[in-house]
């Protein structure tokens, strides 16, 4: 709990330079596989979209930038977060979003809410990862499908150590470098702990594949950026 707690407050003091430094320590590619995933949904009008963990609302953005759904909920645990979201995202979804403070391991849903859901950098704060998932898997319609976005653990040694070293040592230089004095502190420092005890890519499709009928995974940067679709059928 304390650990998630010094989270939430890491990210609530990055919301000024939160997109800036998340594409210069991903080398460019969080928004990539943000858009990957998105196109991945096949989203319409008619969509019934959840954005779990929506933070300043990056990926709702995108996500209204690719097409307007019939309804757009952003869920996140934040109340400043929600609040900076829905002020980020203005007219451009007032119509269709709403906002929910909730948690990943108890969805404040009814079961196959959505056809489309949606967790960007996020799914890895959960206190109890099985249990997210089994949420999501929850909410999902029949014919739905989950995309997690999030930093990859790979099974490789090597590679792992490579990440291992990346995200403890240069990316909080690269954050450091962007923020320069800019807000106080280094929040992106907490990604550390939080990738300590994220499971290995391999597990979590694992996972995945335990609650889903359809589990596909893409790489970026090595491994470094993983984007998983789930599908609860396989047509």
């Amino acid at each position: 709990m304390e650990t998630w707690k010094k989270v939430v407050g890491a990210i609530e003091d990055s919301i000024p330079l939160y997109d800036r430094v998340n594409e210069m320590i991903s080398l460019g590619q969080a928004s990539a596989a943000r858009k990957f995933a998105i196109e991945q949904l096949q989203l319409t009008g008619e969509s019934k979209v959840l954005d779990a963990g929506i933070g300043p609302g990056t990926t709702s953005k995108l996500v209204l930038e690719s097409v307007v759904p019939s309804l757009l909920v952003g869920l996140d645990g934040s109340v400043k977060q929600l609040t900076t979201a829905r002020s980020n995202l203005g007219t451009i979804g007032a119509n269709v979003l709403h906002v929910v403070c909730g948690s990943f391991e108890f969805l404040p849903f009814r079961d196959q809410t959505f056809d489309s859901v949606i967790t960007c950098y996020a799914l890895r704060d959960s206190f109890n990862l099985t249990q997210s998932i089994g949420e999501y898997y929850r909410v999902c319609e029949e014919r739905g499908a989950f995309a997690d976005v999030d930093i990859g653990k790979p099974e490789n040694f090597l590679k792992r150590l490579g990440s291992n070293l990346y995200i403890r040592y240069l990316m909080p230089l690269i954050a450091k470098f962007v923020i320069l004095g800019k807000i106080k502190g280094n929040p992106w420092r907490m990604i550390v702990p939080t990738y300590r005890t994220l499971p290995t890519t391999p597990t979590i499709l694992s996972m995945m594949k335990e609650k889903f009928q359809q589990v596909q995974l893409k790489e970026f940067i090595m491994g470094g950026v993983v984007v998983i679709v789930s599908r609860k059928s396989k047509t």
